[in-house]
């Protein structure tokens, strides 16, 4: 058994949200949408104000501690999204792809794997400290929370690593002052060949072979480059050349931010790292005392609602130790809190278990799971919760007793209107006490007309001798429809193109081959063959009211839009392909929406690399996804 004091861990708290603060502040004036090849050269806060500047790495946080003062430890990734969904009104990358998906009915962790171009992004990352405040000295279960809230907005991608590694490393520190003995304990957390694991390694590697921090950025840039400044892999490896290069606490803040990209955030986790290493008593009093002890949050312009903020850094440390207690209270053999620090026993954690590691971060993120009063179903998508017309989609469902006596069960799929699904008819399953069965269905898609944006099923379950049946949701997104002209071989954006000249797009694009794609993005590649040159699109959206949206085309080349048979766009500058609701600042554009049908007419260009491009929808203001709209059927097909 390992003793912290009370007063210790309080004051590692403490350390945590004063350095976390300081260490975003310091950073947030040099974030952008884009990395940037130099390193900066900063030594100090460029932008002060009381309380520090306003960061989503720590307000989530606030509102997840929230979530488990009201529904308790035992909280998974399906409390988090209700929170999502009342607290975050404000939608950047992953966090509105999510959200999109949740209001369409999809279920965490499969709602933040579908569609979701950001979930290798660092909007999970950034939020980890909550979990190891309120578990310290036990990473793998700092660990097991991170992966809950990770695989709300990044399931299946490299940000659910990056904040199981924070947690696990937040944790830890707790207990372990050194450096490097901290980073095997992350590294112990998550797949050694995810990309995270590899930038951190490089960045070891170049400290070990006496590179220098910048000659280090540069290894680390070699090795998981992306121009996506919230790319995860290449901001864990920079901040972990800021823990391993700092020679003090705002050192090691300015390496990190000066190494750029995610600057807030990997200036953030480090200052809180560090925090919680030392303890708030022993950071320097320089870089704290400017930004005082209040917390600043995005509440003033609606970014964050329905939320108890806490006035003062010590008034949410206070919640947190309060729940904290809470959770150590049933690990009693583990972390005790007592009047003195004794860590001689410390061998005895078992910081590292590699098994224990896998059990968590191997969970399926395809898979919803549902705990019923006699047993545990597992409702999975193994070629994603699409369905199309014509098309089955495959489903796979894993029945579990968690009775002493064997079940008897029948189960079936209640559809929608015009859906079939194989095998069509009621299926009677044996489940031995504590076993296992897998079964597979398939649900095919109906004609066009009959399939909406999203598509309720129910997995219905009879156990016999049991007092209770159930009925799971199956959710479908339809597929989105449209029109793909032929290859004008050899054109580009500025080619006068006849069809062009037509005050509507739509009468050339009837003749165009349909196609069906499952998400965002826009899979022409196939369509250019290899050779430059320009491709139209045409889509049709319904809306239930007339709205502004911002519309946006994020490719990797050069694009041209219509809407409604109006010039709205054309590419300003070439950008990477990156989508998001918010926009890149050269392809998107603010429209006006009519209520019913909707024309998208697109031009897109491809040089002589490969082009990518996705269609993001949203309103303006707070840039949510507009989930609420129809792209699955042409309007000759109602």
């Amino acid at each position: 058994m390992v003793h912290l004091s009370l007063k210790t861990y309080i004051d590692k708290v403490l350390g945590c949200w004063y350095g976390k603060n300081a260490g975003g502040t310091l950073g947030a004036p040099l974030e952008k949408m884009w990395g940037r090849e130099e390193p900066f050269n900063i030594d100090w806060y460029l932008n002060l104000q009381e309380g520090g500047i306003p960061n989503d790495d720590l307000e989530i946080q606030i509102i997840w501690l929230q979530a488990l003062e009201e529904r308790g430890l035992n909280i998974t990734c399906k409390d988090l999204a209700e929170y999502w969904l009342d607290c975050i009104w404000y939608n950047p990358d992953e966090y509105g792809f999510h959200k999109t998906n949740l209001r369409l009915g999809l279920i965490p962790p499969v709602s933040g794997w579908f569609n979701n171009p950001a979930k290798d992004c660092m909007g999970s990352p950034i939020r980890s400290e909550i979990w190891a405040c309120i578990a310290p000295g036990l990473p793998h279960i700092a660990a097991k929370y991170a992966w809950y809230d990770a695989v709300c907005d990044h399931a299946g991608g490299e940000g659910v690593y990056g904040e199981m590694f924070n947690a696990a490393v937040e944790s830890a520190a707790f207990v372990v002052s050194d450096i490097n003995r901290l980073l095997d304990i992350g590294l112990s957390m998550i797949p050694q060949n995810c990309l995270v694991a590899k930038a951190i390694r490089t960045a070891r590697e170049a400290k070990e072979e006496g590179l220098n921090w910048y000659e280090a950025r540069e290894k680390v840039m070699k090795v998981v480059y992306s121009p996506n400044a919230q790319f995860a892999p290449i901001n864990l490896g920079f901040q972990t050349i800021g823990l391993l290069y700092g020679e003090d606490f705002g050192d090691a803040l300015c390496k990190t931010v000066n190494c750029g990209w995610d600057t807030d955030c990997t200036g953030a986790t480090v200052g809180a790292i560090l925090g919680i290493m030392y303890g708030k008593s022993n950071l320097p009093k320089k870089w704290l005392e400017p930004l005082g002890n209040t917390i600043a949050t995005n509440a003033s312009w609606g970014g964050i609602r329905n939320v108890r903020i806490p006035q003062t850094v010590e008034e949410f440390t206070e919640r947190v130790v309060r729940v904290g207690l809470l959770l150590l209270s049933h690990h009693p053999d583990k972390i005790k809190i007592t009047e003195e620090d004794n860590l001689s026993e410390i061998e005895n954690l078992n910081l590292i278990d590699p098994q224990k590691a896998r059990e968590i971060y191997e969970q399926s993120y395809i898979s919803n799971e549902f705990v019923l009063s006699s047993l545990n179903v597992s409702v999975s998508y193994p070629e994603g919760p699409v369905v199309y017309s014509g098309k089955e989609t495959p489903l796979r469902v894993t029945f579990r007793n968690r009775q002493k006596e064997p079940l008897t069960l029948t189960t079936w799929i209640d559809l929608s209107e015009g859906f079939s699904y194989s095998p069509g008819e009621r299926t009677v399953i044996k489940l031995p006490p504590s076993g296992e069965v897998e079964v597979e269905f398939s649900i095919t898609g109906p004609e066009p007309r009959l399939i909406n944006t999203a598509n309720y099923c129910w997995l219905k379950i009879l156990i016999e001798g049991r007092p209770l049946s159930e009925a799971l949701p199956v959710v479908l997104v339809g597929a989105r429809r449209w029109l793909i002209s032929p290859l004008f071989t050899g054109a580009t954006i500025e080619t006068p193109i006849p069809l062009e000249e037509s005050l509507n797009l739509t009468d050339f694009a009837k003749d165009w081959a349909p196609v069906s794609w499952p998400d965002n993005e826009l899979q022409i590649e196939p369509y250019f063959a290899g050779n430059p040159g320009v491709i139209y699109l045409c889509h049709f959206v319904n809306s239930p009211e007339e709205r502004m949206v911002r519309v946006g085309v994020p490719n990797s080349w050069r694009m041209k839009l219509w809407v409604n048979g109006e010039f709205a766009k054309q590419t300003e500058k070439i950008v990477p392909a990156r989508p998001s609701y918010w926009g890149d600042e050269s392809n998107y554009a603010d429209v006006k929406f009519n209520k019913g049908w909707n024309t998208i007419v697109i031009k897109l260009e491809r040089g002589k690399e490969p082009v990518k491009a996705y269609l993001t929808l949203a309103e303006p203001t707070l840039c949510a996804g507009l989930w609420d709209i129809l792209q699955t059927r042409f309007p000759w097909e109602e």
